[in-house]
């Protein structure tokens, strides 16, 4: 089925820059391009950094019309990179952002040089999806604090101004709307997500899961994770946030890994 070009999803792309191949950034649920904001230093000295925001996040808008899919995320990437005239890209992908990542290198194999994912949905345990359905619903500062609490091994980093912020995004037109029908769908999108890392790993592309082994929203699943080779990086104490909650750790296994690839 095609959908109308005016009903398909848009997302808007951003450009810091950097020495190397052209490096894509796609964040998780509820959380915009700027989750990445502590990393973007150490990966732009290998890479030409590209942020985005899927479509319902931070800049990028909502369509009500099509269903939301990992697909359907992954052909909006596509669209956005062929405008900016960006061919072949290593992606990054965090949680729903690395669902779509991985559908992303199965759809579009010509595009992409490699797959990194952090916590990817479709890789993890399957769990209640009682954080991606509560989050939209938030008015309260304190319950706010509570659910992001969920996301860290250090709970401290889960602070009011943090809440506030998510508040203030929430509050934006249409974005409850937005994130409560991206959260119906999660577990289709995992499903997805689930069968395009196979295919992946069949293609042989180079590819690294970083993990917090203290997840409480996608726990970390060794049979799956094993099914998908490729290098891993499971770090200790930390939570469904690796590159905010263990910075220092994933800005220098990332960037070796990208050092590493060939042209």
């Amino acid at each position: 089925m095609s959908t109308h070009s005016s009903a398909a999803f848009e997302v808007r792309l951003h450009h810091s820059g950097g020495n190397g191949a052209p490096l894509v950034l796609v964040h998780g649920f509820g959380a915009d391009r700027r989750t990445f904001t502590a990393n973007q230093p150490a990966l732009s000295a290998v890479a030409d950094v590209w942020s985005l925001d899927l479509p319902g996040h931070g800049a990028s808008p909502w369509a009500e019309g099509p269903a939301p899919s990992a697909a359907a995320f992954a052909d909006a990437i596509r669209r956005a990179l062929d405008a900016a005239g960006v061919d072949r890209v290593d992606m990054v992908g965090h949680s729903l952002g690395g669902a779509v990542s991985g559908v992303f290198a199965a759809r579009y194999p010509g595009r992409i040089r490699s797959l990194t994912v952090l916590a990817a949905s479709g890789l993890g345990r399957p769990v209640p999806r009682v954080f991606v359905e509560t989050l939209p619903t938030l008015t309260d500062v304190e319950a706010t604090e509570h659910l992001l609490q969920r996301l860290f091994v250090r709970k401290s980093l889960a602070n009011r101004r943090l809440a506030l912020y998510m508040l203030d995004e929430l509050e934006k037109p249409g974005r409850r709307a937005a994130l409560s029908r991206i959260a119906s769908e999660m577990k289709a999108i995992s499903a997805e997500a689930d069968a395009a890392f196979h295919k992946v790993a069949e293609a042989g592309l180079p590819r690294l899961v970083i993990w917090g082994a203290g997840d409480a929203v996608n726990p970390l699943d060794e049979d799956r994770l094993a099914a998908v080779g490729g290098e891993r990086c499971v770090i200790p104490d930390v939570g469904h946030l690796p590159h905010v909650e263990a910075a220092v750790a994933v800005n220098r296994r990332l960037p070796d890994f990208l050092a590493g690839l060939s042209a």
